[in-house]
């Protein structure tokens, strides 16, 4: 179909659209690339391009910042990620994982309320027509048999006793065929099928107790809890420009997305050209004028994995005179940095929480 190129105007096709329009004067002609009230270096784009925020606007926020690595530093469970400093990585590896095991070490995480403190772009854009939030753990199967609890059982006596695993292995066999006398063929299979698979065998013990028996050792099958989940939060926004000023807002709006989300080269004469700096990170927030919504979800702060344009979205190539397409959709895939947890809970009670 041949490009059809129109003006831009106020048509029926913007009606769709007049939640995000709430607030804007069409007449308004101010600027929305830099606010030259805030800090000239950092850059603030809305859509509309003239978007008011009033007491009432809902709209979504977002910050991007450049990426701050957690690094190795560890420090007690608890502290604020200022106090890692404080608990530098130990020197040898035995007294590291004394730590560990007596619980009183935790890595310092990436989410640092500081990454936002100094953000380089600000973008306000409508709340999209469709959101929804997600959480979800990690729970799965786990089977303990008598035999693998007996032999944990072992094992935790010679760490307790400082008996060496030798001297056990010695005791176990001078007892083995005392313990065995008149025992059911069960357990004899059982035992048989262990030592046969510690050699190389394929045949298991559950097997060979079904084959003799036809019964199977109580697996003491149980859920368990497994870990925890990253969260994806996938948007959907529809652009239409209705003056030149709008769509280099558009323009600009997309251009600072995609090069915040990409990987740097760091490819100078020091490095070679060896590594690549990470992307930056963005901070989203749903908010009802300068503050946070009172029941939407929160976010924490998050990578942006995926980026698709459909600069056709009414199924037509058109576009204005100056090139720009007259209908675009961007549709943004963010997924969180770290795990949401029952502490993250113990806030203010706005909303619902994360």
């Amino acid at each position: 179909m041949p490009n059809q190129s129109i003006g831009y105007n106020n048509s029926s096709t913007l009606n769709g659209f007049a939640l995000a329009s709430k607030g804007v004067s069409l007449q308004d002609t101010t600027s929305g690339e830099q606010n030259t009230r805030e800090n000239p270096k950092i850059e603030t784009l809305r859509y509309p391009y003239n978007l008011k925020i009033d007491r009432d606007t809902d709209y979504l926020d977002i910050k991007i910042s450049k990426y701050e690595p957690p690094g190795l530093t560890i420090g007690k469970p608890g502290t604020s990620t200022d106090e890692f400093k404080e608990f530098p990585v130990p020197k040898d590896i035995e007294s590291g994982l004394e730590k560990i095991l007596k619980g009183g070490v935790a890595l310092s995480t990436g989410s640092s309320k500081n990454t936002f403190e100094r953000p380089h772009t600000y973008i306000c854009l409508p709340i999209p027509q469709s959101i929804s939030d997600s959480i979800s753990v990690s729970w799965g199967p786990d089977a303990l048999d008598p035999l693998a609890a007996f032999g944990t059982g072992l094992t935790a006596a010679a760490l307790d006793t400082k008996t060496s695993a030798t001297k056990i292995i010695e005791g176990l066999v001078k007892a083995a065929p005392e313990a065995l006398r008149g025992q059911s063929p069960a357990i004899i299979a059982a035992v048989s099928g262990k030592a046969y698979g510690a050699l190389g065998g394929n045949v298991s013990a559950t097997s060979l107790i079904s084959r003799a028996t036809g019964q199977i050792l109580n697996p003491n099958l149980e859920l368990l809890f497994n870990g925890v989940e990253l969260r994806s939060f996938p948007f959907t926004f529809e652009f239409i420009s209705r003056n030149k000023i709008e769509a280099q807002t558009i323009k600009k709006i997309i251009r600072s997305l995609k090069k915040s989300m990409t990987a740097k080269s760091t490819g100078t004469t020091n490095s070679l050209g060896i590594f690549i700096g990470a992307p930056d990170v963005f901070q989203l927030s749903y908010r009802r004028g300068k503050s946070p919504h009172p029941f939407l979800n929160k976010f924490k702060p998050m990578a942006l994995t995926n980026m698709q344009l459909n600069y056709t979205a009414s199924n037509t190539y058109a576009t204005y005179a100056d090139g720009t397409p007259i209908h675009i959709q961007m549709s943004l895939t963010f997924t969180e940095l770290n795990p949401v947890y029952s502490e993250d809970y113990n806030d203010d009670g706005i909303g619902v929480g994360f």
